[in-house]
């Protein structure tokens, strides 16, 4: 797992001289993030000469940004931090962060002389927001409040699974999902979208995917490449709904599990209904059990059908 450290603030200012590191965000996947901002002041005059060059310039009118690092990123790594960008850069949703900038730095772009690793660097905006897992527990037995915030995510993930490649977001966690003062929901995170049917770049068998094994569906959890499909990240997001209404998680049953009892739980067990449990009416449970069906064809089978069903608890 990469961390801070003095050597990477190093090598990013010597590839970005105009940033200044605000502190560091939750480690995230293979990246460092930072709370940054620029001030063009900075700015080296050798960069600056080139009065066509957009590099650097005027960057301290984004205000606070996000910025995350990836240090010696191998060939798999770069293909997804490069398909993340891209992605971002096409779809420009207002419920995912906006990026700015992205990069990979093999020069020091002032004296041209080689990093000794390779750098990564994406800046997106900053989004005046706290994740949802900061909020775990603000919602016991308010099942209408996580049907509404489960709306906005699948609002927000539409523009992917109805993308023409149809794309599975595969890590819908707290993390993952930042909650605005107006509580909608802002996604983040997109570094191991997949296309629904696609070879993929990861190896194939049991247990080789990149995963958040809290929130993974079983098909996930088998890499079963045929199966990942938008279904996946309901399941996710049955099991985060759970976890919220019910304040306990449906498969992390008790302190100290390890990985593979979570996955055992996952595949195996089927967890207390949330009516049975006294924390949502029957509809709003059954709902919520069917969203975290082992089997994906059982699950809600459309994206409208399932925000018409959202939409509908109280009834």
């Amino acid at each position: 797992m990469p961390s801070d450290s003095a050597e990477l603030r190093a090598e990013l200012q010597a590839c970005i001289p105009s940033i200044v590191i605000d502190g560091v965000a939750k480690e995230s996947g293979q990246r460092v993030v930072y709370f940054s901002h620029f001030e063009d002041r900075q700015i080296p005059n050798e960069l600056i000469l080139d009065k066509d060059s957009l590099y650097l310039k005027g960057w301290e009118t984004w205000g606070k940004v996000v910025v995350k690092v990836v240090s010696g990123a191998g060939t798999v790594a770069l293909t997804r931090l490069q398909a993340e960008a891209n992605l971002l850069a096409e779809l420009q949703s207002p419920q995912f962060p906006r990026l700015l900038y992205s990069n990979y730095f093999t020069e020091n772009p002032v004296t041209d002389e080689a990093l000794p690793e390779g750098l990564y660097v994406s800046v997106e905006e900053f989004v005046e927001s706290v994740p949802l897992s900061d909020k775990l527990h603000d919602y016991v037995a308010k099942p209408v409040e996580v049907f509404n915030i489960a709306k906005s995510v699948v609002c927000g993930l539409r523009p992917l699974w109805e993308h023409k490649r149809k794309l599975v977001h595969r890590d819908v966690k707290p993390d993952n999902l930042l909650l605005t003062s107006k509580q909608e929901i802002v996604i983040i995170d997109f570094g191991i979208v997949r296309e629904t049917g696609a070879a993929g770049i990861t190896q194939e068998g049991w247990g080789k995917a990149p995963i958040s094994i809290d929130y993974a569906a079983p098909e996930h959890i088998a890499n079963d490449k045929d199966l990942v499909s938008f279904k996946t990240d309901v399941f996710s997001l049955g099991v985060l709904m759970y976890q919220l209404i019910s304040g306990t998680h449906p498969f992390r049953t008790r302190h100290g599990m390890d990985m593979m009892e979570i996955i055992e739980a996952t595949e195996k067990n089927v967890p207390p209904s949330l009516f049975k449990l006294g924390f949502a009416n029957q509809r709003q449970s059954d709902l919520v059990e069917r969203m975290m069906e082992k089997k994906p064809y059982l699950r809600p089978r459309t994206v409208d059908l399932l925000i018409q069903e959202l939409s509908h608890v109280e009834e």
